[in-house]
């Protein structure tokens, strides 16, 4: 029975954030997985939150520039990690596009599937395009800023969090040399996570 009332406050503080009605001034839009018609996830895990760490990527896909564009991206991106890769949701806890919105993936305090090794600890933001030979967009690299303040707000990310790029942790290129050499600027950038 504790089990179950457990379920059910994480359920119902998850969707709070969905419209919450004293959402922090600096979060920026985020469409939730209703507004870009997500799939339902075959299974969730949960994290235990304050997370302390931010996984950057990029999902090397053409970039979108309106929410029905993003959302049908977020979709595709959905469809192949659930369906080629048989992982239990779309891998990213949140995606950004480049009309600066903020795409909810897996969501607040659940185990995404973007980094071995660092899923049950660390929050995946990917940006939504290819940036190994451009820098995102201004709008796309604010709402990520503003994102992972309103996570600090909301009491989600550790105001201590580390970040840092896939490719720090992982072998891949992600999240592109571009947007790697952005986020060395950020404040919580980690040189060795």
């Amino acid at each position: 029975m504790r089990r179950f009332n457990y379920l059910a406050l994480v359920f119902c503080v998850g969707s709070v954030y969905a419209v919450p009605p004293d959402w922090p001034e600096v979060c920026p839009d985020i469409v939730n997985r209703t507004r870009w018609d997500g799939r339902l996830p075959v299974a969730v895990d949960y994290a235990i939150i304050p997370i302390k760490f931010v996984v950057i990527h990029h999902t090397v896909t053409p970039e979108c520039t309106s929410e029905t564009s993003c959302s049908s991206m977020v979709r595709s991106i959905q469809n192949f990690h659930m369906d080629t890769l048989e992982f239990q949701d779309i891998g990213y806890n949140f995606l950004v596009g480049g009309d600066g919105k903020v795409y909810e993936g897996a969501s607040w305090h659940k185990v995404g599937a973007h980094t071995r090794g660092y899923n049950s600890r660390s929050l995946g933001l990917a940006f939504i395009g290819n940036f190994s030979n451009k820098t995102p967009s201004d709008a796309q690299l604010k709402a990520a800023k503003d994102f992972l303040e309103c996570a600090m707000e909301l009491g989600e990310l550790d105001k201590n969090y580390q970040l840092f790029g896939a490719r720090q942790v992982s072998a891949t290129e992600s999240p592109g040399a571009k947007l790697f050499n952005e986020i060395k600027k950020w404040r919580h950038f980690s040189r060795s996570p």
